[in-house]
């Protein structure tokens, strides 16, 4: 191989360090007025009066909408509908708000700073109405509801079943039981939202033109198609350069709609930038989930059955379905073999932002359940963690493996390929794991608590439905690649471009990927579900090679030769056995453009050297990880230090070392956050407490550890690359593998963790409670 698995530098980086940049709020379109929301203070009231006059009437201002204005306005689609949700989606500027944060005017002003003014002089009067924002408030019979038209705040309730666990569970010689509470995190990329909208009545054929931070411009495309009642081919959606996403630019929002409405109704181009406490109160959340798990093991360690009672927090709208719960839901046996399984899921409405897939996407939760019990069931039967797990993995010769559950959209979960002892036996040799349990004692003896924690979680990468790529080889030689897939920082411009590279066999400067854009392609999904280069590299790998085959034909017929006697090789097509007889690939671009006006065309193939293919999965690729932690509590200040982190990775065959470790590095300190310092706070009358970063903490450089990170490869069978996702990979074991460092530093004390984040108020409280507890014994004694 040339360029496919090589670790070769990102094409786009000497751009982006100079400044050279192009993000929403850098793009200029001449007369662009700029858009401001006005946001509900309360969780859940409605609009009695709102007064828009003297907004309106100031200097600059050259609209402001209020409900009045929405009366026709639809409700945004229901995107993953499920047979057991009943979906509430969000209405643009309605009269009834159900978060802190939700729009209830927009102002479009000469500048942001006019508009900003002018939201000033919006006078809104509101009936509160009862607010419910905790998961456990939300359950009880009593509650209040977010939404007054339904009879509850359940979203929805399903189950998920593998044999008969009530029945092993009974049988089973230990049993172990914990409830895990996992906080809800901001997705929380340096770029906020936004998007600029241009209304062109330019001839007949008036269009939208949309600059729009996103994931899946396609999709945007489609519901802003649909919303305004426009033809697709009116609408044009380009993602710029975008920083950073982590699912939050995946979702529809009610502020795409109304910027774009505002463009076409003023006919004049309007910008929206999302702030940082706007982001922080209306830009999707994830994680809150909790569980009430046990699991069942034989006198040997071997797992018999677990269960789960899992509460599933979806905020106040469902902006992507249940998609998170059913993930967590599905995945909670993860590398494991489960024989008998049973989850029940109740998905649940409170007035708070919504809930929607963040990186990781419901696997975190599902790798912390069951990672976590087998540490328990471990300590109960004096076995090594590393032990009990190595005796339940999933082995080599066993894929395809069938869990017996069904995927997100209803077939069958089947894991592809993997080698799960082998990728932790690789986890324990790097990360030293024996001297660091000879050292833990040693510790522990002079005073100091260490605790090592192991988790290994797999994570379902590639999701359907399609994605396409054109590839082309331009008449100077030069390879373009078209694709709708949209980076937000993956890479895609090196990594796909290697793909096209190694099947055209050219220099990897020679080759173009333009992406991004809903005019390169016809159609597209999107850049998440750590699909991109599963789904695009593969429809880039058909299309290419599709090219080559043009390219070898087209040569044939130039050079009078049979197609089995030429190869290409760096450029060029060539006779076998007289390399010196050959025609460049630009030749043969040239040829296929035909050669003047007026020409018979007489090659065997259709005109141009380029061909558009599209890749739909059969399945998902299952990437997996090995993760060992070492912490340091302090029990006197609760400080908790990260020792050593080490993450080992089956992500298929590797197109890019490099790329794939700078994926795995961000990951894995995105789940430190989860882990130990992330969390999205409310009241129980739904007021957000931590609106900014002096409330909201996320690990710096100085709480970033040194990473020790490798990989072994197991192809996957499910696309001819043998490639795996490993987008979201990093993030997935990160909170199990921490919490069950951290409650292995305090084994001493017997407590166990079961809190996400595990901050050092929550050890400290627990401290507190062992000592009381022990006090009250020791009374007891006396």
């Amino acid at each position: 191989m040339k360029w496919f698995g090589k670790p070769i530098k990102r094409k786009i980086d000497p751009r982006l360090l100079r400044g050279g940049g192009r993000y929403i709020a850098d793009i200029t379109v001449q007369g662009t007025l700029s858009a401001a929301f006005l946001r509900s203070p309360h969780a859940h009231a409605r609009i009695a009066d709102i007064s828009l006059e003297q907004a309106r009437g100031l200097p600059g201002v050259v609209a402001v909408y209020g409900p009045d204005d929405a009366i026709d306005f639809p409700f945004l689609p229901v995107l993953f509908p499920h047979a057991n949700l009943t979906p509430v989606t969000q209405r643009p500027l309605n009269r009834t708000v159900h978060h802190v944060g939700e729009p209830v005017a927009m102002v479009v002003a000469e500048t942001r700073y006019i508009a900003e003014d002018a939201l000033d002089l919006i006078d809104v009067r509101y009936e509160p109405l009862p607010a419910v924002a905790q998961l456990q408030d939300a359950i009880g019979a009593d509650a209040p509801l977010a939404h007054e038209h339904l009879d509850s705040n359940l979203a929805a309730r399903f189950t998920q079943s593998i044999g008969d666990a009530k029945a092993a569970m009974q049988a089973a010689d230990v049993v172990v039981t914990q409830q895990f509470q996992i906080g809800r995190v901001s997705c929380l990329p340096i770029e906020t939202r936004g998007l600029l909208a241009v209304w062109r009545e330019e001839g007949t054929n008036p269009a939208l033109e949309v600059y729009a931070a996103t994931q899946n411009q396609h999709e945007m495309r489609s519901i802003l198609a649909r919303l305004l009642d426009l033809p697709e081919r009116q609408v044009r959606v380009i993602a710029p350069d975008v920083g950073g996403a982590f699912g939050a630019k995946a979702p529809f929002y009610v502020e795409d709609f109304l910027v774009c409405w505002a463009a076409r109704r003023l006919g004049a181009p309007v910008r929206w930038v999302e702030d940082r406490m706007e982001h922080m109160m209306s830009c999707i959340h994830e994680r809150e989930q909790i569980h009430e798990a046990s699991l069942g093991v034989s006198a040997d360690g071997k797992i018999l059955a677990v269960t789960d009672a899992m509460l599933a927090n979806t905020g106040a709208y469902v902006p992507w379905g249940i998609i998170v719960p059913l993930m967590t839901s599905t995945l909670i046996p993860g590398p494991y073999k489960v024989p008998n399984y049973f989850c029940d899921v109740q998905v649940l409405y409170t007035n708070t932002v919504p809930l929607a897939p963040f990186r990781g996407a419901g696997r975190p939760q599902a790798a912390l359940i069951l990672n976590r019990l087998l540490d328990q069931a471990a300590q109960k039967l004096n076995l090594d963690p590393i032990e009990i797990r190595h005796r339940n993995l999933i082995q080599a010769d066993e894929f395809p493996y069938h869990t017996g559950l069904l995927s997100r959209d209803g077939s069958p979960q089947v894991y592809d390929s993997g080698d799960y002892a082998r990728l932790l036996d690789e986890a324990v040799k790097r990360s030293r794991y024996g001297d660091w349990r000879q050292k833990q004692e040693e510790c522990r003896r002079l005073g100091r608590h260490i605790g090592i924690g192991t988790a290994v979680a797999i994570e379902n990468t590639g999701f359907g439905s399609f994605e396409g790529a054109t590839v082309r080889v331009e008449t100077t030689g030069e390879v373009t690649v078209l694709t709708g897939a949209a980076s937000q920082g993956q890479g895609h411009e090196t990594t796909l471009a290697q793909i096209a590279a190694e099947v055209l066999d050219v220099p990897l400067p020679q080759v173009t990927v333009c992406q991004g854009d809903t005019s390169l392609i016809s159609y597209g999904t999107g850049t998440f579900a750590s699909r991109i280069a599963t789904i695009t590299g593969t429809a880039i790998y058909k299309a290419a090679q599709a090219v080559k085959e043009k390219a070898l034909a087209i040569a044939a017929c130039r050079l009078q030769a049979e197609v089995e006697m030429l190869e290409l090789s760096q450029g060029y097509i060539r006779l076998k056995n007289d390399p010196d007889c050959c025609i460049s690939l630009a030749e043969a671009a040239r040829e296929a453009k035909g050669l003047y006006p007026g020409t018979t065309y007489s090659l065997p193939v259709s005109p141009g050297l380029e061909v558009t293919e599209y890749f739909a999965p059969p399945a998902a690729a299952v990437t997996s990880m090995a993760d060992i932690a070492v912490v340091e509590v302090d029990p006197a200040s609760c400080e908790i230090k990260i020792l050593q982190y080490t993450s080992v990775h089956d992500s298929g065959r590797l197109i890019n070392p490099l790329v794939v470790n700078g994926q795995i590095h961000g990951g894995i300190v995105n789940g430190v956050g989860t882990a130990l310092y992330e969390e999205v706070v409310y009241d129980r009358q739904g007021q957000l407490l931590t609106s900014t970063l002096m409330d909201y903490l996320v690990p710096t450089s100085c709480e970033s550890p040194e990473l020790t990170v490798a990989h072994i490869e197991t192809p996957s069978p499910l696309n001819p690359l043998g490639i795996k996702g490993t987008g979201e990979s990093g993030t997935i074991p990160v909170p199990a593998a921490i919490q069950s460092a951290v409650e292995d530093a305090l084994r001493p004390w017997k407590i166990p963790i079961g809190r996400i984040p595990v901050k050092p108020s929550y050890i400290s409280q627990l401290l507190g409670s062992r000592s009381a507890a022990a006090a009250v014994d020791r009374g007891g004694a006396e």
